[in-house]
């Protein structure tokens, strides 16, 4: 794997803030102020459709190159898991199963050379923090 490029590497970061600041509250590192949008579940329930949605965001950045059937079909993945997790009583095991999904697809789209060569490193590091924020908020 090559390494992230400095410009996405900082961007993956403030990608996964929200995702610390709730595992950070629920391990009470911190004490999160006392309004409802602070709360680490109403985060996780709206970020983790929004982290599944820029993923498929970034999908069909890749797709404009070289589009195919399958290709196209791939970048309707992740909001379409957003949406199906979304429709759950408690979406944030469902945004997880849906993130380590897409590091699937996120194999395809490198190994197709659609996907920059670094972008399964930025994958890898923004996805396991996302995952381990969301399955350590679903069993908290």
């Amino acid at each position: 794997m090559k390494p992230v490029p400095f410009i996405p590497a900082l961007f993956g970061i403030v990608l996964i803030l929200p995702f610390i600041y709730t595992t950070g509250t629920l391990l009470d590192l911190f004490m999160p102020p006392r309004a409802f949008w602070a709360a680490p579940f109403p985060i996780l329930n709206s970020y983790g459709a929004i982290f599944l949605a820029l993923i498929g965001g970034a999908y069909w950045g890749f797709v404009a190159k070289k589009a195919n059937l399958v290709d196209i079909i791939a970048a309707l993945i992740p909001p379409f898991a957003a949406l199906v997790a979304s429709l759950t009583p408690n979406p944030v095991l469902g945004y997880a199963v849906g993130i380590a999904a897409m590091l699937v697809l996120d194999l395809y789209f490198v190994s197709r050379r659609v996907a920059p060569s670094w972008w399964l490193s930025f994958r890898i590091y923004t996805g396991i923090i996302a995952i381990g924020a969301l399955v350590y908020a679903y069993y908290a």
